[in-house]
């Protein structure tokens, strides 16, 4: 049976609230069990209470309420929305409306969080338009502003945000003293302008920016100034660069948006060091929060583009430590997985492979291919990378026979994708022919369901043909089909050179460098083809324009252990590379340790001990020295509950077997746990322990519970030896795949077991 899952991890990408029931629904009732009250877009989301945080911008925008300390609240809701940090802002929302469920603008403010999922801002601007008679007249044209966006009967989304846009423009009208108004239709038109409406004249909406910032130098809107000029003159938004940060410290997403200026400019050490500012802060609120890294929705985005600035600095070894950080994240089935291409595993997976061939780590690459983890056996295209990357290897290595082998790999991965193309088109044909469709829609379905096997044998021919053509490079053949191999330009720069051509070796280097202004395996790739040609000149120049920005190379890395002997052919010291960066205008920094940790690290479980249903007691100590998986679950009368239980029962000897037990937490009394002992048919008594929390105290400590709706939820842990809690799922609906987990909590005890 398939269970949706619409755990607290897709939550912070879709940003919601979600209750669960311990007892079935009412009779008579279509609201299931763990289904809101609130309404199908309460379904999801945050779910505990919402905390003052200091940090989150100074904003002011007035609101009415009942309730006294909603006007902070609110405020500090305004700046997470300001700083991209939806998720948190719907938290802050939803918790002004627990305490005052009057409070129009808390379901605006739910709104607002969630402009980029339709369905739920519809729900929740509805809610705000039924109480719209209790804000004041400045509320009401914001929230009639989101509701005729949400509800306009127009289907034209163009119309729709050209509307939007003349709506926040009226306010600003009503209330030209209105700063927040001016910082959200700048950032609309911005955000629009991705979306159909092209910015004619970015002067006008900096300018508008600028008014908030006369007003508040230090507003948030900063954030807004940088995406305005980040692909037009980063050079314009270098100032709202140096203080973004400080506007709103506690929110990870305004440290990582300097470097989006700093790497336009080619400041890719400044750019990095923003980067691991912004990893920081999201693992500390992961530590303190208790939730995974792909549970945030930025932090993968950081976290890669932390490894491309790396890679440009020429540290391959900084590289290839995000790119590992990523690998060992904790997957899950419905966010950290390799077909989500905005992963943690699979960005990891992109990365690691492409540094490795950058910095040349040849036998490295052909070691860790072979360990695994590169590929889904399921998902033949995700084969493709590695066997591109061993084949590379081999070639660079001289092992003929070796790429011979990949080749044929190559080809018969070939081969197995055009079979299941055209599996899948007799599959369709046959079905459409079944349901009488005409031959139009008859061969519409079958191109349907074509197109995706066409793009995979299209990606195995193009890389047969690029392993062949480096097979004709290591047998030195003259035919060479220089058009099919793919790697990068000052790369293609040093085969030439290998060949003879050093006319094309300078003409490709020169384009190499100019192409990639401030990156040092270009230049290093230069200086290697202007020795080879005898350019004494050329060279001490590309030289000094290596050292320039090579404070933070890899010495160890080929590309540069290569190009030592020539520094020592024109007087240089071996420590050429030991160079400061010339000091640039920059915020005052802090010591990066001082903003959390560099990696995600597991949080500490918290501690239980409940009566089972042996008449005994068990605790989370009793497990010290052994991983556990924990089941919350909600009760016997709670049918997907028990729906879980009977799918882990059966794997409860393959989990011993790899050293895990297994323990289920109830919301039953100890009376009524004996009736989930007998709703498991297989032997008339459940192979793990079952335990008694009626007072829901675990559930609580778990954060397996509503705090708006006061309810309990479903909840699956892993929680290794030590105490840390390594993997989660919390949500309205159960986590029953035993399979995933079962290979996943291996791996990620390995990961962690000397960390």
């Amino acid at each position: 049976m398939q269970f949706s899952h619409l755990t607290i991890s897709l939550c912070l990408i879709l940003p919601a609230t979600w209750q669960c029931l311990a007892d079935p629904a009412p009779a008579g009732s279509d609201l299931r069990a763990g289904h809101s009250h609130e309404g199908e877009a309460f379904n999801v989301g945050p779910r505990q209470n919402a905390f003052a945080i200091p940090g989150t911008g100074d904003v002011h925008f007035p609101i009415r309420s009942t309730w006294p300390e909603a006007q902070a609240f609110f405020n500090q809701g305004v700046g997470q929305l300001h700083g991209f940090w939806y998720f948190e802002a719907e938290r802050t929302f939803r918790h002004i409306a627990a305490h005052d469920p009057q409070c129009a603008m808390a379901y605006w403010g739910m709104a607002m969080a969630n402009w980029e999922n339709p369905p739920r801002a519809k729900e929740f601007i509805a809610k705000a338009m039924a109480l719209k008679s209790q804000a004041g007249p400045a509320e009401a044209l914001w929230i009639e502003a989101q509701h005729r966006f949400h509800h306009s009967p127009d289907k034209n989304d163009l119309d729709k945000r050209k509307q939007m846009i003349r709506d926040l423009e009226h306010i600003i009208h009503q209330h030209p003293e209105d700063i927040e108004a001016k910082a959200f239709l700048a950032c609309r038109i911005w955000q629009f302008s991705r979306l159909g409406i092209p910015i004619s004249s970015h002067e006008p909406v900096d300018a508008l920016l600028q008014q908030v910032l006369a007003r508040k130098p230090l507003h948030p809107a900063h954030h807004y100034r940088i995406h305005l000029w980040d692909e037009q003159k980063a050079e314009r938004a270098l100032d709202s660069a140096k203080v973004l940060a400080r506007t709103a410290p506690a929110i990870a997403h305004m440290w990582h948006m300097p470097g989006h200026i700093y790497s336009r400019l080619h400041r890719y050490d400044d750019s990095a060091w923003h980067q691991q500012a912004s990893a920081r802060v999201d693992h500390r609120w992961m530590l303190e929060q208790r939730i995974l890294p792909d549970q945030i929705h930025n932090y993968v985005h950081n976290q890669e583009w932390l490894i491309r600035n790396w890679q440009m600095l020429g540290h391959a070894s900084a590289a290839l430590d995000v790119s590992r950080g990523l690998l060992a994240n904790p997957r899950h089935p419905q966010l950290n997985a390799a077909d989500n291409r905005k992963s943690s595993v699979a960005y990891g997976r992109l990365r690691h492979l492409e540094t490795l061939e950058q910095f040349e780590l040849w036998q490295q690459a052909l070691d860790e291919i072979a360990q695994g983890d590169f590929a889904d056996a399921a998902d033949p295209t995700s084969l493709l990378p590695a066997l591109r990357l061993r084949g590379i290897a081999c070639f660079e290595l001289g092992q003929a026979s070796p790429l011979s082998a990949v080749v044929a790999e190559i080809l018969a991965l070939h081969e197995r994708m055009k079979s299941e193309k055209s599996q899948a088109e007799t599959t369709a044909r046959q079905l459409a022919t079944k349901e009488k469709q005409n031959r139009k829609a008859i061969d519409q379905a079958v191109a349907a369901a074509g197109k995706p096997w066409a793009d995979r044998v299209k990606k195995s021919l193009e890389l047969h043909a690029e392993m062949t053509a480096h097979q004709a490079l290591l047998s030195k053949d003259p035919d060479i089909s220089w058009k099919d191999i793919h790697r990068p330009k000052h790369v293609l720069a040093r085969l030439r050179l290998r060949c003879g051509q050093k006319d094309e070796a300078l003409r490709l280097s020169q384009e190499a460098v100019d192409a990639a202004p401030g990156q040092t395996l270009p230049l290093a790739a230069r200086i290697e083809v202007l020795h080879a040609c005898g350019d004494d000149k050329a060279l001490r120049d590309a030289f000094a324009s290596l050292q320039a920005i090579a404070a933070h190379i890899d010495p160890s890395a080929p590309p540069f252990v290569r190009i030592n002997p020539i520094a020592a052919t024109l007087g240089m010291a071996t420590d050429w590379h030991v160079t400061k960066q010339p000091a640039r205008p920059v915020m005052e920094r802090p010591d990066l340790d001082t903003l959390g940790p560099k990696q995600w690290t597991p949080p500490p479980a918290p501690g239980f001990s409940l009566p089972d249903s042996d008449e005994g007691k068990l605790s989370l100590a009793d497990y010290r020295g052994k991983p556990v998986v924990v089941l919350f679950y909600l009760g016997h009368r709670c049918l997907h509950c028990i729906e879980q239980l009977n799918a882990f029962a059966p794997k409860h000897q393959a989990f011993q077997r790899a050293g895990i037990e297994m323990v289920a937490i109830s919301t039953d009394s100890w009376s009524d746990i004996q009736k989930s002992q007998l709703a498991y048919e297989a032997e008339g008594h459940f192979p793990f322990p079952i335990l008694a929390d009626p007072t829901l105290a675990a559930f609580q400590s778990y954060r397996a519970y509503d705090d708006f709706e006061k309810k309990p939820l479903h909840g699956t842990f892993l929680i290794d030896g030590r105490g840390r809690v390594l993997w989660q799922d919390i949500g309205a609906e159960p986590f029953s795949q035993p399979d995933f987990l079962l290979q996943e909590a291996p791996r990620l005890l390995k990961i962690h077991a000397s960390r």
